[in-house]
């Protein structure tokens, strides 16, 4: 029998916690850990990253980010905001358990209640069927195109 699962809105205390799921491979003092905590703990203040954490007995075994991003109006959805599900972790002993399923109920109702009709997100292959179920489709019409770092001065 499963243990009971709280599921809790996550706040800027919690930046650095979001941060280790998003790059577990990482030690907690890697820049990339630690500028993510510091832009995840700004956006919850500015009110553009909305999270939700997952606990069993005190512990965080589970997370879900949602951005808000002002995109503009498009002439297939007049609302000038989209979303975007990010940092879904869930902890390996608790997978396959409808931990993640539950986070991402609270992303997308979260969503629904702000009338954000376009959600996006990057997947992976064991997280795909998830998303799937959830009404997410592949979308092959977006090219990114990323810089290289500019050097230091």
């Amino acid at each position: 029998m499963a243990l009971p699962l709280l599921i809790r809105p996550a706040t800027p205390a919690d930046a650095s916690g979001v941060a280790q799921h998003r790059y577990p491979e990482l030690a907690p003092d890697h820049q990339a850990v630690t500028t993510y905590a510091a832009w995840v703990a700004q956006a919850m203040n500015q009110g553009t990253y909305l999270g939700w954490l997952a606990e069993q007995q005190g512990d965080v075994v589970g997370g879900c980010g949602l951005v808000l991003l002002d995109w503009g109006p498009t002439r297939d959805d007049p609302n000038p905001c989209r979303g975007r599900i990010v940092n879904v972790f869930t902890a390996p002993t608790v997978r396959r358990q409808g931990v993640a399923r539950r986070l991402l109920d609270h992303a997308l109702e979260e969503a629904r209640q702000r009338g954000l009709r376009t959600l996006s997100l990057g997947t992976t292959e064991m997280a795909r069927g998830l998303y799937e179920q959830a009404g997410f489709r592949p979308s092959g019409s977006e090219l990114l195109r990323r810089s290289a770092p500019r050097p230091q001065d």
